[in-house]
């Protein structure tokens, strides 16, 4: 987050700007201060209720699985 952090911290108005990040940096703390959408890493998804990640490896290709709860999507 900190890297992120001092991006836009040379922003005049950071939310009139977008943002794109990969999930080597995304976190639900980040997700959440910039009000984003975006991938994250299995392991930084908190205590978020998503599917275990060899669960999803069984399904279809393309299949995603997804969680929001009005403030991270």
């Amino acid at each position: 987050m900190k890297v992120i952090d001092e991006m836009i911290s040379v922003l005049e108005r950071p939310e009139k700007h977008e943002l794109y990040f990969n999930n080597f940096f995304a976190s639900y703390d980040l997700l959440e201060k910039l009000s984003a959408t975006g991938t994250m890493r299995y392991s930084r998804t908190r205590k978020i209720r998503i599917m275990p990640v060899d669960e999803v490896k069984k399904k279809h290709r393309g299949f995603f699985d997804h969680v929001c709860n009005g403030t991270v999507y």
